[in-house]
C-alpha cells in the first residue's frame, strides 16, 4: 500500500459542499471512511490519505456525478487552501502567488505537487498527483486545475480570465463530458496528455491581485513556515532568512547577526549553508529590498528620501544607484512606467 500523507480538513470542504447539494449523506460517509465528523470541521486537523481516498471514493459512487471532481470547484474559497488561500490574496500578481503555492501546498495536503514550466511563449502550471489508484486520481486532478482556474478569476477580478488550452492525462471521455470540460474551463481541453496543466499565454501570469497586502503576506509566511515546522516539514535556509529580514525590513534594516541568532546558528554557519543553497545574505537582502521599494513606487506617493529610509539604505543616492543597477531605471522612471492609476 502507497503512503498517501495526509490531507488538511480544510480541503475536504468542497467536495462535503458538493455531496451536500446533491442530497448526499455526507455523515455516512465520513464514518464510512472512518473519518469523525467533529475531526472534519476543524480546519487545523488532518486526515489521513487513505480515509480521504475512501471518503472520496464513497462520494463519487453515490453522487452518480462521472465529473464529481470538475463541479467541486464551483465551492472553491480561500479557506479550502488553508492558509496558503490567504497567502495568495495578499501578493501582488498571480506568477507571485502560484510561487507560493509551490512552498507551501503541503500545509493543504500531500495529494500531489505544482510546478511552472515558462517558455517564450507559453506558460504551463503543472499538477502531478501522488494518488495513483482510479477514479480517485481522475477526480482530483479535476478538481484542483479547474480550482485554480475559479480561484485565479477570483484572486484577479477577471471573470473572463481563461487559459489557451487545459492539458489532462485522463483517456478521451463522452462528447457531452468534453463539452462539459470546455464549458468550466472556458477553453479547449485535451485529453491523454503526458501530464495535466493549465496553459496560456505568459503574460496571465502577470495580472495584479486585486488587494495585495504586504504586511499581512509577511505574517501569513512567518505564520505557514511555523506550521510547516510543526508537520515536521523541512524548509530552506534560505526562506527562513527571506521571512526574518521581510519581518524586520520597514523597521529597521535587519543585522545579520541577529536573524543568525534567531536561527540558532552563527554568522559562519549561516554564510555556508546559504551558499550551500546558493545564495548570501547580500543577495537576499537586495531581492527583498528591490521587491518593497517597487511595491512602495507602485502603490504609493511616498517620497524617494523616505523609501531609502524604510528600506535601510544609508541616503537616497544609494538607494537610486541600487534600484538602478538591479532594474536599468531610476525609482523615478519605475514609478513614471508602473505606479497605479
Amino acid at each position: 500500500m502507497s503512503d498517501l500523507g495526509e490531507i488538511s480538513s480544510a480541503a475536504l470542504q468542497q467536495y462535503l459542499a458538493h455531496a451536500e447539494k446533491l442530497g448526499l449523506d455526507t455523515g455516512a460517509a465520513l464514518a464510512d471512511a472512518g473519518i469523525q465528523a467533529e475531526q472534519a470541521l476543524r480546519p487545523e486537523a488532518r486526515v489521513d490519505g487513505h480515509d480521504f481516498q475512501r471518503l472520496l471514493q464513497h462520494l463519487i459512487e453515490a453522487s452518480g456525478d462521472p465529473l464529481f471532481g470538475l463541479h467541486t470547484s464551483a465551492f472553491i474559497q480561500p479557506g479550502s487552501y488553508h492558509v496558503m488561500g490567504y497567502i495568495s490574496m495578499s501578493v501582488q500578481t498571480l506568477h507571485e502567488a502560484l510561487l507560493k503555492v509551490t512552498l507551501y501546498e503541503r500545509l493543504v495536503g500531500d495529494m500531489g505537487t505544482t510546478d511552472i514550466n515558462l517558455e517564450s511563449d507559453q506558460a504551463q502550471i503543472r499538477w502531478h498527483c501522488r494518488y495513483p489508484d482510479q477514479p480517485v486520481r481522475r477526480h482530483l486532478i479535476d478538481n484542483v486545475l479547474s480550482s485554480w482556474f475559479c480561484y485565479a478569476r477570483w484572486l484577479t477580478g477577471n471573470d473572463n480570465l481563461a487559459p489557451t488550452e487545459v492539458l489532462l492525462e485522463h483517456p478521451e471521455p463522452p462528447a457531452e463530458q468534453i463539452a462539459e470540460y470546455e464549458r468550466v474551463f472556458d477553453c479547449p481541453v485535451r485529453f491523454g496528455q503526458p501530464h495535466s496543466a493549465l496553459a496560456g499565454p505568459p503574460e496571465l501570469l502577470m495580472l495584479p491581485i486585486r488587494q495585495p497586502d504586504p504586511l499581512l503576506l509577511s505574517t501569513l509566511e512567518a505564520h505557514a513556515i511555523t506550521q510547516l515546522a510543526q508537520l515536521g516539514i523541512e524548509t530552506s535556509l534560505s526562506q527562513r532568512v527571506r521571512q526574518c529580514i521581510k519581518d524586520a525590513i520597514g523597521h529597521t534594516l535587519p543585522r545579520k547577526e541577529a536573524v543568525a541568532e534567531r536561527l540558532g546558528m552563527n554568522i559562519r554557519t549561516l554564510h555556508r549553508h546559504l551558499a550551500d543553497e546558493g545564495q548570501s545574505w547580500q543577495k537576499l537582502l537586495d531581492e527583498i529590498r528591490l521587491d518593497q521599494a517597487k511595491q512602495l513606487l507602485r502603490n504609493t506617493d511616498q517620497a524617494q528620501t523616505c523609501i531609502a529610509d524604510a528600506l535601510g539604505y544609508s541616503d537616497i543616492r544609494s538607494f537610486q544607484r541600487s534600484f538602478k543597477r538591479h532594474t536599468g531605471q531610476t525609482p523615478g522612471q519605475y514609478r513614471k512606467a508602473n505606479q497605479s492609476v
